[in-house]
């Protein structure tokens, strides 16, 4: 009942607009006062386009420390496609646990689930191309015998569907979505199980 989480996402349904505020430890703020140290400790930061998603997981890499454009030791990665055998699932968080290597163009990397540090890494074969954005230029024969990645510090709302994190950060980008705001805007908000600030 008194959940602020809970209470916006009815707030939302209701058409209502989310007014700039602090409700417990959920705050609705305007981007010119949001602190770019709560987006750094966020457990996960949402938004609505791949283009923000791809700029913001850029800088959220360079205020890390990770200058170049492949993934390196420590990256957060989100899987892009399935693969059953090696226990891959679309939209599931990675952390690199070593050194990435290239052969023949191809990242080599060893992966641990991001919420499982202790469990045993699996080893995946990634083009480049996912982290550069140009994998969707490539004829699906040059991608099919390789796993998908792209970092995952910033997530779309759609990528985020069916997970759930403590402490969330979404930034409003719901008109992106005149047919469906309020879904996105719902979905978005109830993501986040405990602490929840929304960028409007």
């Amino acid at each position: 009942q008194d959940n602020p989480i809970i209470k916006l996402s009815m707030d939302i349904r209701a058409g209502l607009r989310l007014v700039p505020g602090s409700y417990g430890e959920t705050q609705v703020v305007t981007r010119d006062r949001l602190d770019p140290q709560r987006v750094i400790d966020a457990d996960q930061v949402l938004v609505g386009r791949n283009n923000t998603r791809r700029a913001y997981n850029a800088r959220m890499r360079e205020r890390r420390g990770f200058a170049g454009a492949l993934p390196e030791t420590g990256d957060k990665l989100v899987c892009l496609r399935n693969n059953r055998r090696k226990g891959l699932l679309n939209g599931a968080l990675w952390s690199v646990k070593e050194k990435p290597t290239t052969r023949r163009d191809i990242l080599k990397m060893r992966l641990s689930p991001d919420d499982d540090a202790t469990a045993k890494p699996i080893k995946v074969s990634v083009r480049p191309e996912c982290f550069t954005g140009a994998i969707e230029q490539l004829e699906w024969p040059l991608r099919k015998r390789y796993d998908e990645f792209d970092y995952g510090y910033v997530l779309t709302v759609h990528k985020a569907q069916g997970s759930q994190w403590d402490d969330v950060v979404l930034f409003d980008e719901s008109f992106a979505f005149q047919e469906s705001r309020q879904r996105w805007l719902y979905t978005g908000v109830t993501r986040a199980a405990k602490r929840l600030t929304v960028v409007v």
